[in-house]
């Protein structure tokens, strides 16, 4: 026999033997189907026969006195609202979890449809200083009622959960009438069949004929009616979707996470050329002078040669501060803004540069630093991957957006992949609410904008 996840098992050859073999298999998942999700249909039952009590006591006591009629009509009310909050505040979570748990193993095992969800977990308690309990949202006396009361905020305050009550509402007005209809056909013909008197339809072979057409409906129907549990599934028992502002607090945290990575290694750098750089020639510069100190006396030629050393020493580690001290923050970003420091990195570029600025002002700080960065990462990628013989940079503002655009001629194929530099550039945009543009087919050009809003005077 074969063996497959979310394959129907069908035996060698065609007609009528696999036909029986989906037939057995439909009738199989559709009962099953049903009993999933008739659960939240049981509930609404109640409700629905209250209201229709309520409705039929106060049409037939009409007669009655109004205040009578209004204390029975408050009293039938009462009941269907507690009802109806039972409902959906105990029994309805409480089944919720468990119904859209064995759809899904139904869904992956019929479909092979993996959906992967996370629900709230439930979380620590802590004792305070003053005595008391802290459960993550109110303080208690004693540490039993903290976790009692963490464990039922996290049961029935999880947006999963609550996510998981929908599927349930909108699998009992979808899959169950579909799931059901084949079965309900199938009973219904086979009454027929037992008692084709009570149909009221004429001879007992018309019976006959209305069954047999009922139970073939209901049969063919069978292998396909089980199947809408895919489309339903696939938007309701996934993860739960989230907000907009839940999309932009995980977009930065996301941001906050590599911001800290970028200042982390930053300062490695930061590190590593004091150490390596300007610290050893300044040990060396030292060293040098007391060395040329001891030999003033004794050798003045050697002492001058000493110093003379010591002074061009100096020198390359002044150069090398100066260096470090510019990749930090340029001086003629801070001097002059970011267009002359645009013009500074194309001039220092290996590849032809022209800068074009369309800026009427120059940008806050943060916002210009965050650009010249990117840029600066950019003609450096052209540098290095494009072989490019000319790039073009242009700095533009419109509608409240600052935008740098970098084009070359090159070989392209630029994409944003993980751990590449034009990922970080997207994640830096970001940060601000920007966005970057990349075009970039294999063969060329290439055209990358990086946009950030901004106020300019």
């Amino acid at each position: 026999m074969a063996k497959g996840v979310g394959r129907m098992w069908t035996p060698p050859g065609g007609g009528p033997r696999r036909w029986c073999v989906e037939v057995g298999l439909g009738l199989y998942r559709c009962a099953v189907l049903v009993g999933i999700t008739c659960v939240p249909a049981l509930f609404a039952v109640p409700v629905a026969l209250g209201g229709a009590a309520l409705a039929y006591s106060w049409s037939d006591g009409l007669s009655a006195p109004l205040a009578l009629r209004a204390l029975a009509t408050l009293g039938e009310t009462l009941v269907v609202v507690l009802w109806t909050a039972a409902t959906l505040w105990v029994v309805h979570p409480l089944t919720s979890r468990t119904l859209a748990r064995a759809a899904r193993r139904r869904a992956a095992h019929w479909l092979n449809l993996q959906l992967a969800v996370t629900y709230r977990s439930v979380p620590p308690v802590t004792r305070m200083a003053t005595g008391f309990w802290w459960d993550g949202h109110e303080y208690h006396k004693s540490e039993r009622e903290a976790r009692r009361r963490a464990a039922v905020h996290a049961r029935f305050h999880d947006p999963q959960l609550h996510w998981d009550g929908l599927w349930a509402l909108v699998a009992s007005v979808t899959v169950l009438p579909v799931a059901a209809l084949p079965l309900l056909a199938l009973g219904y013909g086979g009454c027929l069949l037992l008692t084709p008197a009570v149909t009221g339809r004429g001879p007992e072979a018309a019976g006959h004929g209305l069954a047999a057409a009922v139970m073939v409906a209901g049969l063919a129907a069978v292998p396909f009616a089980w199947r809408l549990l895919g489309p339903v599934a696939r938007r309701f028992l996934g993860p739960v979707p989230t907000s907009r502002l839940g999309r932009r607090v995980t977009e930065l945290e996301g941001i906050r996470a590599d911001l800290t990575q970028t200042q982390t290694r930053e300062l490695e750098r930061i590190e590593r050329g004091l150490h390596d750089g300007a610290q050893a020639r300044l040990v060396a510069m030292g060293m040098s002078m007391g060395a040329a100190e001891q030999l003033v006396d004794s050798n003045p030629e050697a002492a001058k040669a000493l110093l003379a050393q010591a002074r061009a020493s100096s020198a390359t580690a002044l150069a090398e501060l100066r260096s470090l001290v510019r990749g930090i923050n340029p001086p003629v970003l801070a001097e002059r803004g970011l267009v002359d420091a645009v013009r500074a990195l194309a001039l220092d570029s290996s590849v032809r540069v022209d800068v074009v600025s369309r800026l009427p002002s120059r940008p806050e700080r943060p916002v210009e630093s965050a650009l010249y960065f990117a840029v600066a990462e950019l003609l450096a990628n052209v540098a290095k991957h494009a072989r490019a013989e000319r790039v073009g940079v242009e700095l533009a503002y419109a509608s409240r957006l600052l935008t740098a655009t970098v084009s070359d001629d090159g070989i392209g194929g630029a994409a944003a992949s993980a751990g590449s530099g034009l990922s970080g550039i997207e994640r830096r945009a970001a940060a601000f609410g920007g966005r970057v543009e990349i075009d970039s087919p294999v063969g060329g050009p290439t055209r990358i904008t990086v946009a950030v809003p901004c106020e300019l005077s």
